[in-house]
């Protein structure tokens, strides 16, 4: 029997219908590569490719009275076809109908009797290409270990000679009776008061380490100190999507000319793009957006689905003009909270996830947007942008060739709008995610992401400056 970790059964707790909690990965496919391809061809490749996924197939049984974080069983009843699905784009299958139709796919939460993932067949789309849309909880994936599904679920080859190299998992994790989980739920709870002891020392020392790096002449962001913007309250029901591509040729010189990283050039670009959003409305604040930057925690020998990320909260420098400077200082102070987290790690950290039981957080979680906090309380952040490399071969799903690898992230309270990153093959996709309420124009941004990156692309083309990377 598996029990969820604290962090994957937080995004069960945080779940309710005006925060689902799925992570997405809009794959768009070039069939003219593969005759064969068709709906019946991907579900018989899904259908062969989920022996090596054995958690495709595990649905979350929750604890009774939600007393302790709840475990993963088989699914009695599992049905390929309660999973695989299919619609068309409307007409003339370009990218904002593709992008309207994702958004209504993203509004609904998945259906927590079945295994939390589903998978649509977008028909219709321009230059006859099909978009694949996999969605799965975050309870079960992060950026990473759903990167990794590429692995099995993806071919190096349009027909592959072998199979992938992991082997089918066989194991069994029958539902449990409601006295097992209790009698469980009663033993973690013997266990708490030490944990609760731990995360209090824990605590204690992150406090330390956080006070001394404010005394620094370039301190990191204070807790709670984002400023609030349009897209910063209260999160509805529906949703958008908006995605471009960008030239990975173009960041990686953006990058080697300015001695910084993949991941700054990015949030350069968003950054840029975000201040051109806002001073359009004449809402840009003066004081600097914070963003959520994930940091993997994940080792090269952990394979397993789940979560292992940490937070990291940095100033995107949305109050300075120049483009260069602007990255020179998202530089500067991605820096200072890659320190910090690093001056914070140990070996196992204990969270308040995994000391509080899942009604407790559930019921806070109810209590905020009851209150409708998102718009009335300090903010520690205004977004998440989240980056994540992946492959650079080229790769084919159920014998048609992938073009484009397009991820999707999560709203969270408070913050209408979620910027992920995939790198793939030559490009770099990014997908957008928001609250049509907070967001009106969602492809004005991705449109501001692409001119951001050509201003600094055009910064290069001139007398070569010392590296802003350094200092």
């Amino acid at each position: 029997m598996k029990r969820l970790s604290g962090t994957d059964a937080f995004f069960l707790s945080l779940e309710n219908t005006a925060w689902p909690q799925h992570t997405a990965g809009l794959v768009i496919l070039d069939p003219s590569s593969s005759a064969e391809f068709d709906h019946d061809r991907l579900r018989a490749h899904l259908e062969d490719r989920l022996r090596y996924l054995p958690e495709f197939r595990r649905r979350v049984q929750q604890v009774p009275l939600r007393l302790d974080r709840p475990v993963w069983a088989d699914d009695p009843h599992f049905s390929l076809k309660a999973h695989v699905h299919r619609a068309a784009v409307p007409c003339p299958g370009g990218p904002r109908e593709l992008g309207t139709l994702v958004g209504n796919l993203l509004a609904y939460p998945l259906d927590r009797s079945r295994p939390l993932w589903e998978a649509w067949c977008l028909e219709g789309l321009e230059g006859n290409r099909v978009a694949i849309l996999l969605k799965q909880h975050h309870s079960m994936v992060d950026g990473i270990s759903g990167a990794g599904l590429s692995d099995v679920l993806c071919d190096l080859e349009e027909r592959p000679a072998k199979l992938p190299a992991a082997v089918p998992d066989d194991r069994s994790d029958p539902e449990r009776s409601g006295i097992e989980l209790v009698a469980r739920g009663a033993f973690s709870a013997l266990l708490s008061p030490p944990r609760m002891a731990r995360l209090v020392r824990q605590a204690v020392g992150d406090a330390i380490t956080t006070l001394g790096n404010l005394r620094r002449d370039e301190p990191p962001p204070r807790p709670l100190s984002a400023p609030r913007t349009s897209f910063n309250g209260v999160i509805g029901r529906r949703r958008d999507f908006a995605y471009c591509s960008l030239a990975l040729d173009d960041v990686k010189r953006v990058k080697s000319h300015f001695g910084v990283t993949v991941n700054d050039v990015v949030l350069g670009a968003v950054s840029g793009a975000l201040r051109r959003y806002l001073t359009e409305r004449d809402e840009l604040p003066e004081r600097s957006l914070q963003a959520t930057v994930p940091m993997s925690t994940r080792t090269t020998e952990d394979t397993e689905l789940g979560n292992a990320v940490r937070p990291m909260v940095c100033s995107i420098a949305t109050d300075i003009e120049d483009p260069v400077a602007r990255l020179s200082a998202i530089h500067h102070n991605m820096t200072v909270v890659k320190e910090l987290a690093q001056a914070q790690k140990t070996r196992s950290r204990v969270e308040v996830t995994d000391v509080a039981p899942p009604l407790l957080l559930t019921l806070l979680f109810r209590t905020i947007q009851a209150a409708k906090l998102e718009k009335r309380g300090p903010l520690s952040t205004n977004l998440i942008i989240s980056n994540v490399p992946g492959p650079r071969t080229a790769l084919y799903l159920a014998g048609a060739r992938i073009e484009h690898i397009i991820p999707v992230g999560p709203l969270t309270m408070g913050m209408g709008i979620n910027i992920t990153v995939f790198s793939y093959r030559d490009a770099v996709d990014v997908g957008m995610q928001v609250d049509p309420a907070l967001v009106d124009d969602p492809w004005a941004l991705v449109d501001f992401v692409q001119e951001e990156l050509n201003q600094l692309l055009a910064a290069t083309r001139r007398k070569r400056p010392a590296s802003v990377g350094r200092r």
